[in-house]
């Protein structure tokens, strides 16, 4: 964890200036915490995903294929003299749900089982895909405009597709607000509304300076081009790429590590900015802050094994994190005998009629949540590269 810059406050005191000065020290600790806690994501889920690989997912596969021979002795079962009406109603809803369960796997088709399900089913296994695809579809589009884009998607579109149309209706929305707000300009405005608009202004540029005051000085004194020597010159250039990254992602926190570092301005020299700026430091410190928060909350939301992996095989504490990992082939064991119980139920026609008695019909729902939480995932990377796109064009 990198040492944060701080002010040095008075415990007692208690003065605006100094109320600031704290808060600045507080969002400062905080952003080098999630800061942190982001990086030790990443090398958890990198070692998470090979966890995941060679000890989850053939536990996973194991369940799924003993599914699979449950439904094909479901199969066989279900005309067998001594089921009746009612029980042959719940073998059905048995083999169709696990079918629906199956066919959503990636990388897993289970072809056999197109047949079986078939012969149960209202309707075929392509017309479920199909009914899927509307679905998926209409809850995209109302995704989209929840976002304020109109986008019209076609049941074929793949992912891919839908962001490529949602890019589209991005650019004509953006396009558009550039006219509406060319066209409030030039309407005519009171004296009060164009003293309003111009404060807006003047501190929009102001918070933009925050970050472009320090990655100009840092410029200035970095940059390889003005360096004779090769050796500091290649320094300079992995130093000045670090300054040029942190810009980008109009990281101030990172920005005012290097500063520290290169331009040797501690917290002291911050201690004796004007108030004005100061407070623009801490408004753009607070929105790094809430960014890095969504980041974290976002890694739980991927769609996948990726979302299994930050759920289930992750944890900031490390020896929590063996645990859990340790958990999870356990749950994944015992999901196993489920199956096996399950599948040993199916073959025995006696006790699968007395199990019968105790299973319940549920209401029929065949959302692919699979696909439809892989396109939350990319709609979620997409907005948030709209939202980085927006912050440059604003700086420059």
């Amino acid at each position: 964890m990198k040492k944060p810059i701080s002010i040095k406050v008075a415990k007692n005191d208690n003065s605006p200036k100094a109320k600031r000065q704290k808060q600045f020290n507080t969002l400062v600790n905080k952003i080098n915490k999630l800061k942190q806690q982001l990086e030790d994501l990443k090398d958890q889920m990198s070692t998470g995903m090979v966890f995941y690989r060679q000890e989850i997912k053939p536990l996973h596969e194991k369940q799924q294929d003993l599914m699979a021979e449950e439904v094909r002795a479901l199969h066989r079962a279900y005309p067998h003299k001594i089921f009746g009406k009612k029980d042959r109603e719940k073998i059905a809803d048995l083999i169709l749900s696990r079918c629906q369960n199956l066919f959503q796997i990636p990388d897993r088709d289970f072809v056999d089982l197109t047949e079986i399900y078939n012969h149960y089913a209202d309707h075929t296994r392509d017309e479920l895909e199909v009914e899927m695809r509307q679905e998926n579809t209409a809850m995209a589009e109302d995704v989209f405009r929840s976002f304020g884009l109109d986008v019209e998607l076609d049941e074929e579109d793949d992912l891919e597709q839908m962001m490529e149309k949602a890019q589209a209706a991005a650019e004509r929305k953006r396009l558009e607000e550039e006219q509406r707000a060319e066209f409030d300009a030039n309407r005519p405005k009171t004296e009060k509304q164009k003293l309003k608009e111009e404060r807006e202004r003047q501190r929009e540029k102001d918070v933009q300076k925050v970050s472009k005051n320090i990655y100009n000085d840092l410029v200035r004194l970095l940059h390889p081009d003005l360096e004779n020597d090769e050796d500091k010159k290649v320094a300079k250039t992995e130093i000045i790429q670090k300054v040029n990254e942190a810009y980008e992602r109009n990281d101030l926190f990172e920005l005012l590590i290097l500063q520290a570092e290169y331009l040797k301005k501690e917290g002291d020299a911050l201690a004796m900015m004007p108030e004005k700026e100061f407070k623009y430091y801490i408004q753009v410190l607070k929105e790094q802050e809430q960014e890095l928060l969504f980041a974290l909350d976002s890694a739980g939301m991927m769609p996948g094994f990726e979302g299994y992996v930050a759920q289930h095989l992750c944890h900031p504490d490390s020896s929590v994190m063996q645990m859990l990992r340790v958990r999870a082939v356990r749950e994944e064991k015992e999901s196993i005998k489920s199956c096996q119980h399950n599948f040993k139920l199916a073959k025995d026609v006696q006790v699968l009629k007395e199990a019968l008695r105790h299973y319940e019909i549920e209401d029929d729902d065949t959302f692919d949540g699979e696909d439809f939480g892989a396109m939350l995932g990319e709609l979620g990377k997409f907005f948030e590269e709209m939202e980085k796109k927006g912050t440059k064009n604003k700086r420059r």
